[in-house]
């Protein structure tokens, strides 16, 4: 939303130009450019009454005059890490652009929107600035999954690999879905566990766990393909709820989004980390909001966007250590997973996990697996076959 700077017109100089005007001015508007900002200021002589001035504002430091801008970013939860680390990137453009860019921030269950339609929302325009998380967006784009095919990674730094190997792909991806958005940054979520009301130990304690998740991936992952849950889709915020009333047995986040959101109250066992199963959401403008911003202010969003996406990296990863001493802590019994179990979750990877995301992506040949199998592959070792299978060859 624009607004313009207006200035208060010294009595006199009105009482000047009244004087003027009495006395045969000419009435013809004065327009005087300035040739440094590019801006242009016009001036309308009165006749009979004083005119209404507007004054296009001084030169800022960043050398944009005359329009302000105010964004609401919209991201998952004010409770989790990222939201609150992206305060800093917030008010670091309002320095930059000395107040003409204000950015409010704002939350999924606040407007009362799930995530799930993110892209839409973007592209008509209904969200000016959100978060992207391609968890909730995969099922109607599956392409943004390609990084997120939790199970197959053995390691935080082998899932930032495939993730970073992906941003400028992400980038063109989401341009194109969004009608011209712009991705100016990233956030980071931590490791995933499972929070459950019973423990994990072996594959038979996962049967029928009726068990919330957050994309089709992880509901691949935990299903009965997979690791034999009963996997349940529905909102981040309802989560606690369902859990305390027994709709829910137990669920998956990372471990800062249970700290914030309080689930060591309604489950007992801590589980995990499921290795590689960080999370990046794309912190994207509408096409048309980026498009409505001068070059030098853009800049500045791109800049500090990237100064934040390391800030929320390393954020990530410290609360990956902390946010599992603080479970703890606060009562939850905790368990990694036996040797004999991450090979399961691997097994469950290559036999449900790639082969029903490649399904949903267009099978092999689609964009979506040359992308994967291109960019991802090499790196977890597994690619889609032409019949639609994981192997280890490469495609």
């Amino acid at each position: 939303m624009r607004k313009l700077h207006k200035f208060t017109v010294p009595v006199l100089i009105g009482i000047f130009m009244l004087i003027l005007a009495a006395c045969g001015g000419d009435d013809d508007s004065v327009t005087s450019s300035d040739t440094t900002s590019g801006s242009t200021t016009t001036t309308v002589a009165a006749t009979t009454t004083v005119a209404a001035t507007t004054t296009v504002a001084a030169t800022t430091s960043t050398g944009t005059t005359g329009a302000s801008f105010e964004f609401q970013y919209v991201c998952v939860n004010r409770t989790l890490l990222p939201c609150k680390v992206i305060q800093e990137f917030l008010d670091a453009v309002k320095t930059r652009t000395d107040g003409q860019i204000e950015i409010q921030l704002s939350s999924y269950p606040e407007l009362g929107i799930s995530g799930f339609d993110m892209i839409r929302l973007l592209e008509d325009g209904t969200i000016g600035m959100g978060e992207i998380y391609s968890g909730f967006v995969g099922g109607e784009f599956p392409i943004f999954e390609a990084a997120n095919l939790w199970g197959v990674y053995e390691s935080v730094d082998q899932w930032f690999e495939a993730s970073e190997a992906l941003q400028e792909d992400i980038k063109a991806l989401v341009k194109r879905e969004t009608g011209g958005g712009q991705i100016v940054g990233f956030n980071y979520y931590s490791s995933n566990y499972f929070f459950t009301k019973g423990p994990l130990n072996t594959l038979e304690d996962f049967k029928g766990v009726k068990t919330r998740t957050h994309s089709n991936v992880l509901s691949d992952l935990i299903g009965p393909d997979g690791l034999g849950a009963d996997p349940q889709t529905m909102a981040f915020a309802e989560v606690y709820p369902a859990l305390e009333r027994g709709v829910l047995d137990g669920a998956v986040t990372c471990g800062s989004c249970a700290v914030g959101q309080k689930w060591f109250e309604v489950t007992d066992y801590l589980t995990g980390p499921v290795p590689g199963t960080f999370a990046e959401t794309f912190i994207t403008f509408n096409g048309t909001e980026w498009a409505s911003l001068p070059a030098d202010f853009q800049a500045i969003l791109l800049e500090e966007g990237a100064l934040h996406s390391e800030r929320a990296k390393q954020a990530a990863l410290n609360s990956d250590i902390e946010s599992e001493g603080d479970l703890i802590e606060l009562g939850m019994k905790h368990s990694n997973f036996t040797p004999e179990m991450l090979v399961i979750i691997k097994d469950a990877a290559k036999n449900s996990v790639i082969p029903k995301w490649a399904d949903r992506a267009g099978g092999f040949g689609s964009e979506s697996v040359d992308l994967y199998n291109s960019k991802v592959g090499p790196i977890t070792g597994l690619y889609v076959q032409p019949d639609g299978t994981a192997g280890t060859t490469p495609q």
